[in-house]
């Protein structure tokens, strides 16, 4: 094996000093990409945070006095950026979409139904409770607007207000067609775009951010005489 020395003592001998200068950097600009290509395959890479997992149990929809009601129970556990935020008093935005359409062969399927519920999750520092405002429209910057709010002593009771619903109203029965074949989509997420924008920025690409489910499955409907 030719030594790096030789190497060097031969990539340096040419007769004009201002040439072998020239071809001297060169080389060392290869033997410095040789090193950095070969550090980046040697070294362990750092893994991002992986992707908070969520699940959803205990989906039931039924029909009752002329409506239709969804009832749900996510979940999931706060990761600790997250948490850390609430505490240096920055709200969470979770959402909660379920949308019923007919299947239509020859054209786009019919949207039936759809509902949204937005869920507001905060920490307030002088009384040090938690507080959950549940409202049907996006929260506006201008307040809580038309929302429903319960305060609670601890974290996880206030998530689990969120991660639980029940008998969600989510539209009138007489707009299904039980004759023709139904879905149901369903889409949970934690919503960044409330976010203030230099921490939506930040929380781009960052798994411990990302909150989401959805699925679309074949509408089962229970009717509660």
């Amino acid at each position: 094996m030719v030594s790096i020395t030789h190497f060097w003592k031969n990539a340096c001998r040419l007769d004009s000093p201002l040439a072998a200068a020239r071809k001297c950097l060169r080389w060392w600009v290869a033997v410095c990409l040789a090193l950095v290509a070969v550090l980046c395959l040697v070294t362990p890479q750092v893994a991002s945070a992986a992707e908070p997992t969520v699940e959803l149990q205990n989906l039931k929809v039924e029909q009752s006095e002329g409506a239709v009601y969804a009832s749900m129970q996510w979940n999931f556990q706060l990761p600790a950026p997250l948490e850390d935020a609430l505490f240096k008093g920055v709200a969470l935005y979770f959402v909660a979409e379920i949308e019923v359409t007919r299947e239509r062969w020859y054209f786009y399927d019919k949207k039936l139904l759809s509902a949204q519920r937005h869920m507001r999750l905060s920490f307030l520092p002088l009384t040090r409770r938690w507080r959950v405002n549940v409202a049907s429209q996006p929260f506006s910057s201008a307040g809580l607007g038309m929302s429903l709010g319960q305060s609670y002593d601890n974290l996880e009771d206030a998530l689990q207000s969120i991660r639980r619903i029940a008998q969600w109203n989510i539209g009138d029965a007489s707009d299904l067609e039980p004759s023709a074949k139904q879905n149901i989509a369903i889409n949970f997420k934690l919503d960044l775009t409330q976010l203030p924008r230099p921490m939506q920025m930040g929380a781009a690409g960052q798994g411990d951010w990302n909150i989401a489910w959805n699925k679309t499955q074949r509408l089962v409907l229970e009717t509660n005489k």
